[in-house]
């Protein structure tokens, strides 16, 4: 670009479009705060210094008196799909809270309609005032061999779509085991974003050792899945930056933090990954995982460094992330810097939010994706949801998912469950465990569910059914009796996706998403307000979680420890790559055969 007249009005030859006056300036170079003059021309800052030292003139100032500027915040690993809307409707939620660039992988919607779901997403995100740069899936699938999706990507694929425009990296790795065991597929794909230069983004939970170096050393850059300071520190040490996350069913920013005593905490990064949308209206993005960072100790200013600069210099984004001349005029000002409370937002040089609110309506940019029902299943009974015990009566030993609700991690535990005619009597138990299965939606020649065990969502009455089922999204459907399974399962496809709440027959409460089974047509309020609805609906159905809808959409991820889901073969061992059975042996009582 010429920057001939913005060097002018730097100089003072050419007038300033915009200056705002005497602000608190948080310099995320030197993490200073100081009274200063910021001048803007075009849409980038021209010029900076200290408050009333240069005489500033502009065409319009503005006194920021008594407020803080901070660049515009960069949140370094989202999915739009999880706030369940659109683009347009996501910037409309997310820049009222300052968040100005999202860095986001739609491996969601790619896993549901492939290239043409990414397509989309770089389509819609097109002229909006939050700057979507975009990070291409890796993973589509996420274990090949293992799950069936809607897509499947070979390096060709993502060679193509990272030759894009508004293509910034490599979405997150997460066969990370593959990598790790140098699997041809995986190699290949990593090697092609390499050779583009592009930023590859990480997901390694748990992944220590001489197994963490063989990660690092196929070229991977930061990593979002760390939930402890021993974690973190060990992965900073190897130049693997930690991007510290807070969304709607995830905050280890404590225990990583409190781990880290040991390091100076320069280079890391902040991210949401997925906040859906009652949480994000209700408690914020990325200003509340700056403001949980602030709560920990960190410095204000340091923390704003973490939240813009080192995100933008994570992505090789030269001109974001700080306030100084030449830099793109990505500006927010906050009425409290510790609170983290927005008051203006500019991007690019035009005020996009006043007093906490859009100046204006954002509006959808237009796209040729006709949106069509993604939910195809085989026709089903309620007997598809039972899982018949090789005993006719006595007791069994069953290997179950138990769910750890604060990290949504998994583990594998043994149970011993009552059968009774070849059905096993849970509602005997007080545990709550309950049915999960997995329903194939993509058309799958198997087509049949997958019926396991799951404890720790105490799901004791109705039935809840999904299909935001990350990353293949196959239908998640949970419950004790199998005609309210049914019944969730036939609401989900006939609403063409979403999540469906059935309790004795009747749909109790429900959010439609028609466009991939993954977000609506809707504004993020109107989401908010339907899933508001069906969380206290779960609720009081004694699922008593953080994010209750979604407390199910995981427990398909074949990528996360310990034991997942698969709609191929059932209980999935992630460590081991393997399936395995769910019963493990039991012992008949004769006397009832």
């Amino acid at each position: 670009m010429d920057r001939t007249c913005l060097v002018k009005a730097a100089r003072g030859d050419v007038e300033l479009d915009m200056l705002f006056s005497n602000v608190n300036l948080v310099n995320v170079f030197s993490c200073e705060v100081y009274p200063a003059d910021v001048g803007i021309y075009a849409d980038r800052i021209a010029v900076v210094g200290p408050a009333g030292a240069f005489n500033l003139k502009a065409k319009r100032v503005y006194d920021g008196s008594g407020k803080w500027a901070v660049p515009g915040f960069i949140d370094t690993h989202a999915h739009i799909e999880s706030s369940m809307v659109t683009p347009a409707n996501y910037a409309a939620a997310v820049l009222p809270r300052g968040t100005t660039t999202s860095v986001v992988d739609p491996h969601e919607v790619a896993n549901v309609m492939g290239m043409d779901g990414v397509r989309y997403l770089v389509e819609a995100s097109q002229s909006l005032p939050l700057r979507v740069l975009v990070a291409v899936p890796s993973c589509v699938p996420a274990v090949p061999g293992k799950e069936e999706a809607g897509a499947s990507f070979s390096s060709d694929e993502i060679a193509e779509m990272l030759s894009w425009p508004g293509i910034v990296a490599l979405g997150e790795v997460m066969d990370y085991r593959g990598v790790v065991a140098g699997k041809p597929r995986m190699i290949e794909i990593v090697n092609t974003a390499l050779n583009m230069k592009k930023t590859i983004q990480g997901h390694a939970p748990r992944l220590s050792g001489r197994e963490l170096n063989a990660y690092i050393a196929a070229g991977i850059d930061n990593d979002h899945e760390i939930r402890g300071g021993e974690e973190a520190l060990e992965k900073l040490r190897l130049g693997l930056i930690p991007l510290l996350r807070v969304n709607s069913f995830n905050n280890q920013i404590s225990n990583i933090i409190r781990g880290l005593t040991s390091a100076k905490l320069i280079d890391l990064a902040l991210c949401t990954d997925d906040v859906e949308p009652e949480d994000l209206l209700q408690n914020g993005h990325l200003d509340r995982v700056i403001r949980g960072v602030i709560e920990e100790g960190i410095d204000p200013a340091l923390a704003i460094r973490w939240a813009t600069l080192n995100g933008a210099r994570q992505y090789n984004l030269r001109d974001l992330g700080a306030i100084a001349p030449g830099y793109i005029a990505d500006i927010v000002l906050l009425s409290s810097l510790e609170d983290v409370r927005t008051s203006e937002v500019i991007v690019g040089g035009r005020l996009i939010v006043e007093a906490g609110a859009l100046v204006k309506a954002i509006e959808s940019p237009p796209i040729a994706l006709e949106v069509g029902n993604s939910v195809c299943v085989k026709p089903l009974s309620a007997i598809d949801f039972i899982l018949p015990a090789p005993i006719k009566n006595g007791t069994i030993n069953a290997n179950v998912i138990a769910l750890d609700l604060v990290t949504r991690l998994t583990r594998l535990e043994t149970v011993t469950v009552r059968v009774k005619e070849h059905r096993l009597d849970l509602e005997s138990r007080d545990d709550g465990i309950c049915y999960l299965c997995v329903v194939p939606r993509h058309g799958q020649t198997h087509g049949q569910p997958s019926v396991v065990l799951l404890k720790g969502v105490d799901m004791r009455r109705g039935a809840m059914a999904t299909s935001i089922a990350h990353d293949s999204h196959n239908i998640l459907v949970a419950g004790r009796k199998p005609n309210d399974m049914l019944r969730a399962v036939q609401e989900l496809e006939k609403t063409g996706g979403g999540i469906v709440i059935a309790d004795e027959g009747r749909v109790l409460a429900k959010v439609e998403l028609p466009l991939a089974g993954l977000l609506s047509l809707k504004t993020a309020p109107e989401v908010a307000l339907e899933m508001k609805v069906l969380n206290d609906t779960l609720r009081h159905l004694g699922v008593d979680v953080p994010a209750p809808g979604l407390v199910l959409s995981g427990l398909a991820l074949l990528v996360l420890p310990e034991v997942r889901v698969s709609d191929m073969g059932g209980l999935f061992d992630v460590l081991t790559q393997e399936f395995i059975p769910v019963f493990t042996g039991g012992m008949a009582d004769e006397s009832q055969e």
